[in-house]
């Protein structure tokens, strides 16, 4: 009955159908699963960190002081990355305190191992890393850069037309129409496609900021696509320069925005070239953890919805143990690349 629930990811009310009552079956449910949830987990190498939102925020009686107090509805994830342990542990709040008190707890010959950290492009868990794993060295998700990218872009678009309009866009302006083909790879564009755009963002835009916006966002894309062949360290530095060099030369306020949060990040995402590395499992619990709350719609209780979204994690009912995975093949130092952008480590996240 309890595996019922766990593994076939049904209801506690749909199994307690069966002929006995929820809470029977919610008790063989809680018997099952803490005393595997409950075993300390294994070192770890490669961790990732990201936060997941389990509804609206809402406020609770204190039962000691009596007071109304907020309960945060974000949650904060910690994800083996690099072994087969899956979500280790989930945290209420996405602030640096709760991780670096999650980490206060943990024993040093836990951390020790740890080699890098995978997040998003966040200030709050990066502060976080520094603080409680300062040897360990930050990751960022290339997904979330090229994201930033496209949203560097849309800003531009809807300033010129805010400009040139005087409103929002409409289905009758050019820059509206081509907003997706905007954000397109430009290799999934054919020469005529691409011709045909840049001449209908001339018209619309003759000082030519949005076109200026979408190189510098596949100057960027060619940055990252680096990973895809080794991450070799030339590769990277040319197709830095080349992406500095072009945002130097604008005068589009976005851009000039996009490069600073490029520069303060730029050691976490050659690290996250280099390396290979990505937070992309981490971003793979998020959907369980909405997965699950959308068959028991919704958690009452904070402990149940943690217990049910981390037992899909373990590999096996059996134990929690860590494949033989190594440290990333390729992790060179990210500084003295002669480009004079890099910053150290410990300022690198400093926002």
């Amino acid at each position: 009955m309890a595996l019922a629930v766990l593994d076939d990811d049904r209801s506690v009310q749909a199994v307690a159908a069966y002929g006995c009552t929820w809470n029977t079956c919610h008790r063989a449910v809680v018997a099952v699963a803490d005393p595997v949830l409950e075993v300390a987990p294994a070192p770890v190498r490669v961790l990732g960190i990201d936060e997941t939102r389990r509804g609206r925020a809402r406020w609770e009686i204190c039962e000691e002081t009596g007071r109304r107090t907020r309960v945060d509805r974000w949650d904060t994830g910690l994800v083996d990355i690099s072994g087969d342990q899956g979500l280790l542990v989930q945290v209420n709040g996405r602030t640096s305190a709760v991780v670096t008190d999650w980490f206060a707890g943990c024993d040093p010959d836990w951390k020790a191992p740890i080699t890098h950290v995978a997040i998003d492009m966040s200030a709050v868990y990066a502060k976080a890393v520094r603080e409680a794993l300062p040897h360990a060295r930050v990751v960022v998700d290339r997904f979330h850069l090229a994201k930033k990218a496209n949203e560097m872009v849309d800003a531009v678009r809807r300033r010129i037309t805010q400009t040139r309009r005087g409103r929002r866009g409409r289905k009758s302006d050019v820059e509206w129409i081509n907003r997706r083909r905007l954000l397109r790879a430009a290799e999934r564009l054919t020469d005529e496609q691409r011709r045909v755009l840049f001449d209908k963002l001339t018209s619309a835009d003759p000082n030519g900021d949005i076109a200026a916006a979408w190189i510098v966002k596949e100057l960027l894309r060619d940055v990252l696509a680096c990973t895809d062949r080794g991450g070799l360290r030339y590769e990277v530095r040319d197709a830095l320069y080349r992406f500095y060099e072009f945002c130097a030369a604008c005068s589009v306020p976005e851009i000039a925005a996009f490069a600073n949060t490029i520069t303060t990040w730029q050691d976490p995402m050659v690290l996250a070239i280099t390396t290979g590395l990505s937070n992309a499992r981490s971003e793979g619990y998020n959907r369980i953890v909405k997965h699950v709350g959308r068959i028991a719609f919704g958690f009452r209780n904070p402990e149940n919805q943690r217990r049910r979204v981390r037992w899909p994690a373990p590999a096996s009912l059996g134990g929690r143990q860590v494949s033989g995975s190594s440290a990333p093949a390729n992790s060179e130092e990210p500084d003295s690349w002669g480009i004079g952008t890099s910053r150290t480590r410990s300022t690198t996240c400093g926002m």
